[in-house]
C-alpha cells in the first residue's frame, strides 16, 4: 500500500489519501481490527486452556508481530470472548484407599484417631463402625485434604465387649466410592 496515508482530524474524521476514488472504507478496517482482536483472544484462550490442563505453554513463533495500533478508537467497546468457568471434578488419588485406627482397641466411649489416605482431593469421606451381628453405625463425615488424606477423632460406640465377632472401622469416599477398613476390638 505504498503511497496511502490516513489522516485523522481532531473531530475523529478519517480521510485516506492515495485512494484513487478519494474515499475510505471504514467498515473494512473495523472488520480487520475485529479479526485481529478475535485471533489474539483465541490464542490467549488456547494458552490458558493448555496451562490449566497441566500442559506447557506453547512457544509463540518469532515472526508474529502485532499490527499497528489504530489511530481512532470506536466509542463502542468490542466484547472479548472469554472461556466459561467450569467446576473441576475431584482429582482421583494415585493410590488405593487405606486407613488406620490408633489405638486399635479401646473401651466404649474412648477416643480413637482414624487416619486415611488414597481419596480424591476435597472428597467427603464417611467413617462407619462395623459392629457385631452385622450392625453398622455412621460416625461422621470429613473432607479429605488436597493430598487425599485425612485424620479424624471418633468415639468408640456401644457394641459387644470382648466379642468373638470381628469389629472394624470403615471409611468410604462419597464421590469415588473408594473404601478401606481396619480391624478394631472393643475392650471391657
Amino acid at each position: 500500500m505504498t503511497g496511502w496515508r490516513i489522516h485523522v482530524s481532531d473531530s475523529g474524521d478519517t480521510r485516506t489519501t492515495g485512494d484513487p476514488a478519494g474515499r475510505t472504507d471504514r467498515s473494512q478496517r473495523t472488520v480487520i481490527i475485529a479479526a485481529v482482536i478475535t485471533a489474539s483472544a483465541t490464542i490467549v484462550a488456547a494458552v490458558i486452556a493448555t496451562t490449566v490442563a497441566g500442559g506447557h505453554s506453547p512457544k509463540a513463533p518469532a515472526a508474529i508481530t502485532a499490527p499497528p495500533a489504530p489511530q481512532h478508537t470506536s466509542p463502542t467497546p468490542h466484547p472479548v470472548q472469554s472461556l466459561p468457568a467450569t467446576p473441576s471434578a475431584p482429582a482421583p488419588s494415585p493410590t488405593a484407599a487405606r486407613i488406620m485406627a490408633a489405638p486399635d482397641s479401646a473401651a466404649v466411649g474412648a477416643t480413637v484417631t482414624i487416619t486415611g489416605s488414597g481419596f480424591a482431593a476435597g472428597e467427603q469421606v464417611r467413617i462407619t463402625f462395623n459392629g457385631t451381628y452385622g450392625s453398622t453405625l455412621d460416625l461422621r463425615d470429613i473432607t479429605a485434604g488436597p493430598d487425599g488424606g485425612f485424620a479424624a477423632e471418633v468415639t468408640v460406640p456401644e457394641d459387644s465387649v470382648d466379642s468373638d465377632q470381628q469389629q472394624s472401622f470403615e471409611v468410604r469416599g462419597l464421590d469415588s466410592d473408594e473404601r478401606a477398613d481396619t480391624p478394631f476390638h472393643i475392650t471391657g
